[in-house]
């Protein structure tokens, strides 16, 4: 999988084009049907930054698994400021 926006400790180099580009070997994902929930996790932790909402998503896939999630947000849960605020400190690029 690659993944931008990563600790350097998390995962190595692989490319160098003026962004950072990272390799992680694999993410996982979890559906849960009682609740309709899809989790993907793409390394190992505890969360710091927590920002939640409601919307629709894709998640891109091949035959070796899960390279992307896209996440489209209805509505935020919060000040809008404050979940700015948490996505940039949680080191997203916002535009």
């Amino acid at each position: 999988m690659i993944v931008k926006n990563v600790y350097d400790n998390i995962a190595t180099n692989a490319v160098e084009t003026g962004q950072r580009i990272y390799i992680i070997s694999t993410a996982a994902a979890y559906y849960d049907t009682s609740v309709e929930v899809i989790s993907v996790r793409i390394r190992n932790g505890e969360p710091k930054y927590v920002v939640e909402g409601s919307g629709n998503f894709v998640i891109f896939a091949d035959d070796d698994g899960i390279w992307a999630v896209d996440l489209e947000v209805k509505r935020w849960r919060g000040d809008y400021k404050k979940v700015v605020e948490a996505l940039r400190k949680a080191r997203v690029e916002v535009w």
